[in-house]
């Protein structure tokens, strides 16, 4: 079958010919029915983040059960799933135990530890696969694993509340998602962007945020000075990996306001530690998804409290992998999905 790999640590990828999986008794082998190319697998490709080689990449996917080992019973063959990705863990680990498999000292995950989603069929390990409800197409289950992310962020860290004041820096799909998943909890949104974000910036307006700003500076501060009396930002989330972001997220914030990172770098920034001292400052991240987070997205796009169709930019085959790569990279494409040859 084909599949897009990373056959070595130079930053190239290859379409190649691999085996076909076959699952072992307690995992679940998936046809997949769509993948979406995500800012890691960029991150992959520029070697700024750990990955096997070779690797199949992809790790956001929706598919169908085509076979299950001897030993699975929590789904059959024809359900529809999508399975949080980290693919080997230790399974003992405090991590582990409490439901947050990321962070595992062995964690390998699909798409840069072990063989992902970009390739027609892949096997996972049975307790991470979750059955799609009815109601959520595969298109929109496929970004089921970026929603979880935020939902980890959104929900879980930043723990946002009706009626308070979230800035979201950076309209890529985690800032969009992020978006969505803050006005379901009933907090008002200010999406900040760049100059090149206009069109993003227009679907965050669309997806119901209270002001959205292309410039940021002045008028990041005047948005926020209108929406929360003068205060500054409840919650600063920073969707996109950019230095210039972060430091607009903490002048941004309210004294004792919550900073979430999600973005990610891929290198080491500078950041004024002395600024969130003076403001107490409640800083974390958020990396992954959860066993909770994972649910709970379902549960949204169930709901209708999250649509995430509107983030597709482009659909796919395999073999068109090349201009998926591209339109991400330049930032013409929000979210690329990819379907199997």
């Amino acid at each position: 079958m084909k599949a897009l790999v990373k056959p070595d640590a130079s930053s190239c990828l290859r379409l190649e010919d691999i085996a076909e999986p076959v699952a072992g008794p307690e995992e679940v082998k998936i046809e997949v029915k769509a993948a979406g190319i995500c800012g890691t697998d960029l991150h992959i490709l520029r070697n700024e983040y750990k990955h096997a080689v070779p690797v199949v990449l992809g790790h956001e996917y929706s598919g169908v059960v085509a076979a299950v080992g001897a030993k699975v019973r929590s789904c059959a063959v024809g359900d529809r799933v999508v399975s949080l990705t980290a693919a080997v863990t230790c399974g003992v680990c405090e991590h582990c135990l409490s439901g947050t498999p990321m962070l595992c000292a062995e964690r390998k995950s699909i798409g840069s530890g072990v063989n992902g989603a970009f390739t027609k069929f892949l096997v996972i390990h049975e307790r991470l696969v979750k059955k799609i409800p009815a109601s959520v197409s595969l298109e929109a289950a496929a970004l089921t694993e970026p929603l979880a992310c935020v939902v980890h962020g959104v929900m879980e860290m930043a723990r946002i509340s009706a009626g308070e004041v979230v800035l979201i820096s950076g309209p890529g799909v985690i800032g969009l998602l992020a978006l969505q998943v803050a006005r379901a909890a009933g907090a008002r949104a200010v999406v900040c962007g760049s100059a090149g974000d206009r069109g993003r910036l227009e679907i965050a307006r669309s997806m119901g945020a209270s002001r959205d700003v292309e410039d940021p500076n002045e008028e990041v501060s005047e948005g926020l000075r209108a929406l929360s009396a003068g205060r500054g930002a409840d919650v600063a989330i920073e969707c996109a990996g950019v230095e210039k972001s972060a430091a607009q997220c903490l002048v941004s914030l309210r004294k004792r306001g919550r900073y979430i990172q999600m973005g990610l770098f891929g290198r080491a920034i500078s950041a004024d530690l002395d600024l969130m001292t003076y403001k107490e400052i409640q800083y974390s991240c958020s990396f992954a998804s959860t066993q909770s987070s994972f649910r709970t997205a379902l549960q949204l796009m169930d709901c209708g409290l999250v649509d995430p169709l509107p983030l597709i930019s482009a659909r796919l085959p395999l073999e068109q992998w090349e201009e998926g790569f591209r339109l991400m990279q330049s930032k013409e494409g929000l979210k690329v999905l990819f379907y199997p040859l």
